[in-house]
């Protein structure tokens, strides 16, 4: 039987090359400008270029992480907000931390290879596997309004606004009706539109 360290050493001549030396990795910094209400990354492909990942899969996260479109102009990535260069560099180096340094070695000689649902981070360096949990992004739900635009309520007007219309309330919901304004009574109006926290309704007969 083969002892232990003839085994290790055989493990270790199979892996991939290192393709960098003990040198400390670093990243540039990202060169930002902003076009418009767009947010430019003019070094994004040197960028992802030191990382060893492809453009769109970092574009991608990026796109994710601030809520808003990303597209390529290689050698420029672009984030469509207006973002600031703070706000990107510690977006990038989340995006290292999460698929690029090996959590075993710290060493950024990695790729990442999918297994069936999975997606492993595999180090060159010391062949520790592990996985990148995906985070799944949910949008909250949008708070449910009392009245629904098209049905009548009955309500009472509580006050006049300034252009004249009555202001009723709803469960809170503040509901101006056209056509009430006499405070204290109580009429039928129909909703004709949800806006926000408030609803515009008419009265009817």
């Amino acid at each position: 039987m083969e002892s232990y360290q003839v085994l290790l050493e055989r493990a270790r001549a199979k892996l991939p090359p290192v393709r960098t030396g003990g040198e400390r990795f670093q990243l540039p910094e990202p060169d930002v400008m902003t076009d418009g209400k767009n947010t430019v990354i003019r070094n994004f492909q040197e960028i992802t270029g030191i990382l060893r990942r492809e453009p769109e899969h970092v574009i991608g996260f990026l796109a994710k992480e601030f809520g808003c479109p990303g597209v390529l102009d290689l050698p420029r990535g672009v984030l469509k907000s207006r973002l600031t260069k703070d706000q990107i560099a510690q977006r990038i180096r989340e995006y290292t931390a999460k698929y690029v340094i090996c959590s075993e070695c710290k060493r950024p000689d990695t790729h990442l290879q999918k297994e069936g649902r999975f997606l492993l981070l595999i180090c060159e360096a010391c062949g520790a596997q592990r996985p990148v949990t995906v985070r799944r992004v949910v949008t909250p739900e949008r708070p449910k309004t009392p009245v629904v635009v098209g049905e009548v309520y009955r309500l009472t007007i509580e006050d006049v606004g300034r252009r004249g219309d009555g202001v009723a309330k709803k469960e809170g919901f503040v509901i101006f009706v056209t056509g009430a304004n006499q405070r204290g009574v109580t009429v039928n109006a129909k909703v004709t539109k949800v806006l926000g926290n408030n609803a515009y309704a008419i009265v009817q007969p």
